[in-house]
């Protein structure tokens, strides 16, 4: 038989044991969430100037890099709207081309077509999602990118190229 104090010290010790195995498996993430604010796919974004209003008009397209140097990206304007995207296709990284005739990122390597209109959907092609789209913002002729919706070919985090 079981006394009484061995029942206490077993259910004293199982207690101790959880809350302990508990501190260990949460402490790295209280303390790898403080340690990287800036390391998220949603934040952490700077406001970088891609150019004018004027030009992309006349031009019907910009190229500039977002969020860093290593990111291509392409301002385009299409129905009287300015839209930004990330041309490396989402399927295999190519780099994509405009064509300005058909508002249609095209890949290359693959084929796949993404519509420039309809916020870089996917139209046909081995890709499963859209271009990620660069988020703009327009202050009287100038135009700045001030994030990502979506995630960038071949990153774990925009930010982190």
């Amino acid at each position: 038989m079981v006394s009484i104090e061995e029942k206490k010290s077993r259910r004293g010790f199982l207690k101790f044991s959880a809350l302990g195995l508990s501190a260990v498996v949460a402490a790295p993430a209280l303390i790898a969430g403080d340690a990287h604010p800036t390391m998220s796919v949603y934040g952490g974004y700077t406001k970088n100037r891609v150019g004018s209003l004027a030009q992309l008009k006349k031009e019907g397209e910009l190229d500039f890099s977002y969020p860093d140097g290593n990111a291509l990206c392409k301002a385009v304007y299409v129905n009287n709207e300015v839209k930004a995207y990330s041309i490396i296709c989402t399927h295999k990284g190519c780099p994509t081309v405009y064509n300005q005739e058909k508002a249609m990122f095209e890949c290359p390597c693959h084929f796949t077509k993404y519509d420039a209109k309809k916020d870089g959907q996917m139209v046909i092609g081995h890709a499963t999602g859209g271009l990620p789209r660069v988020l703009l913002e327009i202050n009287g002729d100038d135009i700045f990118a001030i994030g990502v919706d979506g995630l960038i070919f071949g990153r774990i985090n925009n930010n982190v190229g």
